[in-house]
């Protein structure tokens, strides 16, 4: 291939340019990024919700959300937290790994974001018709918040802003129903429940750490 040194000396020149541009738009990337992070605290703080989205023109959309974190402080502790359940809820590495609901669940019992009922008496509680209740219950699960705000606004026509609030109490009875299950697997009385929430209080730590999506045509 016989090189043009014009040729050569212009894509050079593009390329220089290219990489300028692209700090100069991840700079202003990072500044926007920023501006939403500020706001999007603000308009979480003192809410049970974890998410938020601000809409532009046509379709476009950026959602920030509030991710969770779970860092282990003292691991061996899961061993006594999940009993007879640990090797279904942990996978020993060099670090500890958590399936994914065992760490839905410790987060929200270390948060205290839990409701001491069943999914189904939150559903029989929800105001909508028994026929919507039915089709509910086969539904919502509380493992996953999208799915369950779909379903409450389809099933029963509830707003997006009701089916949110109904979906975070759906996760946290959820959260409450799967420990009452590790409990009894584990034959735990009702005061060692206690202490089982006061060690993963000492077991972990979560943090949380905002994330932006951005969504356009």
């Amino acid at each position: 291939m016989e090189l043009n040194r014009t040729e050569i000396q212009s894509k050079v020149d593009r390329l220089v340019q290219i990489k300028s541009e692209i700090e100069k738009l991840r700079a202003e990337q990072n500044e926007l990024e920023g501006f939403f992070l500020k706001i999007c605290d603000n308009d979480l703080k003192n809410t049970k919700l974890k998410t938020v989205a601000y809409s532009g023109t046509s379709s476009n959309r950026v959602t920030a959300t509030m991710a969770e974190n779970l860092k282990p402080v003292y691991p061996s502790f899961f061993r006594e937290i999940f009993g007879s359940a640990y090797s279904d809820a942990v996978t020993e590495e060099t670090k500890y790994k958590l399936s994914a609901p065992a760490s839905r669940m410790l987060v929200n019992l270390w948060q205290k974001s839990y409701t001491k009922m069943t999914v189904g008496e939150v559903i029989q509680q929800l105001p909508c018709s028994a026929e919507s209740k039915t089709a509910l219950g086969k539904k919502l699960k509380g493992a996953n918040f999208k799915t369950d705000v779909k379903n409450l606004m389809a099933i029963a026509g509830f707003s997006r802003a009701d089916a949110e609030q109904y979906a975070y109490f759906i996760a946290e009875a959820a959260t409450w129903e799967s420990f009452l299950q590790l409990m009894k697997v584990n034959k735990r009385s009702e005061s060692e429940m206690k202490d089982v929430l006061d060690t993963i209080n000492s077991a972990i730590v979560v943090e949380e750490t905002p994330k932006i999506q951005v969504e356009s045509n």
